[in-house]
């Protein structure tokens, strides 16, 4: 088995669009990494996540709004050999987004991107009241850099 870089970016856009969740990684003003599974949607090469409007997350945003996000496709089992442990893997794929966050709080714009978040888990249409508006915190996550790769591919011989 073998891993297999991925470069295009379209290839990279259909990984995403695979998965229900993404991991965004901070690192603190300490030092700590700091992980949160978060919900998400892809638009137009950003990222839109939303939350609530306090946490730890926006604390750390606070004073360094560099993030890294994460995107890995349900893996199954593979392996060369069934007896040999080494030859195991997951047929999988992965993305890895070098990202700053800016919040959005223009109340317009918060609802448009309320409801492109919304399309990747319903087909219904909402509507927001405007309290929900005020209180929730939409992220846009700005990709610097964008990365993937297939793991466990078989080895093709020529």
């Amino acid at each position: 088995m073998k891993t297999i870089t991925i470069t295009d970016t379209a290839g990279m856009e259909q990984i995403i669009s695979e998965c229900r969740i993404c991991f965004v990684g901070f690192a603190g003003p300490d030092g700590e990494p700091y992980v949160l599974p978060m919900n998400f949607a892809y638009h137009e090469g950003h990222i839109i996540l939303h939350s609530a409007p306090f946490g730890t997350h926006l604390q750390i945003l606070e004073t360094n709004n560099r993030v890294c996000i994460t995107f890995c496709t349900d893996g199954k089992l593979v392996y060369q050999h069934p007896d040999v442990a080494c030859s195991y893997r997951m047929d999988s794929k992965s993305v890895v987004c070098k990202s700053t966050i800016r919040f959005e709080e223009e109340l317009d714009k918060k609802e448009e991107l309320l409801n492109i978040f919304m399309k990747k888990y319903s087909d219904k249409s909402f509507k927001y009241s405007l309290p929900a508006l005020k209180n929730v915190k939409i992220w846009v996550a700005e990709v610097h850099e964008m990365t993937a790769k297939a793991f466990g591919q078989p080895h093709f011989r020529q």
